[in-house]
């Protein structure tokens, strides 16, 4: 452990020093990108909560291709666990990618679909031997800027031993962050949500992201989506972050994924 002392530094020349333990990777989508401060740290795990159709998975597409802008000659790890994973959809949204940066050469080159490594895994022991047998070996070969795994809820919902999966979920977390350390990068998974109702009578239910606080408390960042009725909107609120205030807005969803609404401000929570 002391071979890992760098010595003391004035918390200016830290900033300077390991500037890049300090970036951000853009969403590419300017509400997304105004709520967190300039898009998703390299350090801590980002979650993305909502309930279905709230718009979670086409967040992850836009950010896995946005990312690769970013840090060139990197790759995209995509851990689906809850469907198969939307190569279609992925397709559309890199062409419509490359419409919108018509005049950049170097995103008009670029394959983004072929750096996106994708695994499909159901349970806990295929997604531990992902995370912690095979990416490991990915990881010293080839140069990864974001782990997303979509949904962190699906492998564990037939776990009934509460506090093995706590112990799983500190377990997990921790060598994340060793990978984070040690290959700076991001990482974003996103989370189902759940119905809580704090007494009788149930007119006052609160939606909460699934697995409670043995999970919630690991978390970095937490954003919620939610969708909106009779629009095609959806809305995005910071929940909690330790560099980003509460506050919200609002998106659409069209060929190109995630955009901006127009008119439509951010507002503080």
């Amino acid at each position: 452990m002391l071979d890992d002392f760098e010595g003391f530094t004035s918390g200016n020349e830290t900033m300077h020093k390991h500037s890049d333990r300090w970036g951000k990777l853009s969403f590419g989508v300017g509400v997304l990108d105004t709520l967190t401060g300039g898009g998703i740290p390299r350090r801590g795990i980002v979650e993305l909560a909502g309930d279905p159709g709230a718009g979670k998975t086409q967040i992850a597409l836009r950010l896995a291709l946005n990312v690769q802008r970013q840090v060139e000659g990197s790759s995209v790890v995509y851990v689906a666990t809850e469907h198969p994973f939307p190569s279609r959809r992925l397709l559309q949204m890199e062409s419509e990618y490359k419409r919108l940066h018509h005049s950049d050469g170097a995103v008009q080159r670029h394959n983004f679909a072929d750096h996106i490594l994708v695994e499909r895994v159901t349970n806990v022991p295929t997604l531990m031997a992902c995370l912690f047998e095979r990416l490991p070996r990915l990881l010293e070969k080839t140069v990864v800027s974001l782990l997303i795994i979509d949904s962190i809820t699906s492998p564990f919902l037939d776990e009934e031993d509460y506090v093995e999966r706590a112990e799983t979920f500190r377990t997990m977390v921790h060598d994340l962050h060793r990978y984070q350390e040690r290959h700076n990068m991001a990482i974003l998974v996103t989370n189902q949500v759940r119905c809580v109702f704090d007494s009788w009578p149930l007119d006052n239910a609160q939606i909460v992201p699934a697995l409670g606080l043995a999970w919630g408390s690991l978390v970095h960042t937490r954003i919620q989506l939610s969708r909106l009725t009779n629009t095609n909107n959806k809305q995005c609120t910071v929940v909690f972050g330790p560099t980003i205030r509460p506050a919200h807005g609002f998106f659409h969803i069209n060929n190109s994924g995630p955009a901006d609404v127009v008119n439509q401000s951010v507002g503080d929570d």
